[in-house]
């Protein structure tokens, strides 16, 4: 069975159809990495599988951030550092480190740059 049939019926898919530029960029990535395109299909799947999971937990963990920590999060994410965000949220240096402690245990990481590298892809433009 090919995996374009194994990969329909994982998903409970009759057809899988994709539009031609994205055919012509994977013949163009199968002929690159000198691999069948399948094999670079069921590569591309996974990967974007494991980021949607990835993207996920990262959801599910915001969510579970009280709305100061969000606020606090948002900023250390776009470069503020402590004392910056104590003076716009005006709240002590203390609570601002007390929150940013609590947020990265919340994600399961030791620093600042991890959280910032982690929510990279979102948008924090708003909370500005």
């Amino acid at each position: 069975m090919s995996l374009w049939h194994r990969l329909r019926r994982i998903l409970g898919l009759q057809v899988i159809r994709f539009e031609q530029p994205v055919i012509d960029e994977l013949q163009n990535l199968a002929e690159q990495e000198r691999r069948p395109k399948e094999a670079v299909a069921a590569d591309l799947i996974a990967l974007g599988l494991v980021r949607r999971r990835a993207a996920e937990a990262s959801l599910h963990r915001w969510r579970q951030l009280s709305p100061r920590e969000q606020q606090v999060a948002a900023l250390v994410c776009r470069g503020y550092t402590n004392r910056q965000i104590a003076a716009r949220l005006k709240i002590s240096l203390p609570t601002v480190k007390t929150h940013v402690r609590n947020i990265l245990i919340k994600f399961g990481l030791s620093r600042r740059v991890d959280l910032q590298q982690s929510l990279a892809d979102w948008d924090f433009s708003g909370w500005e």
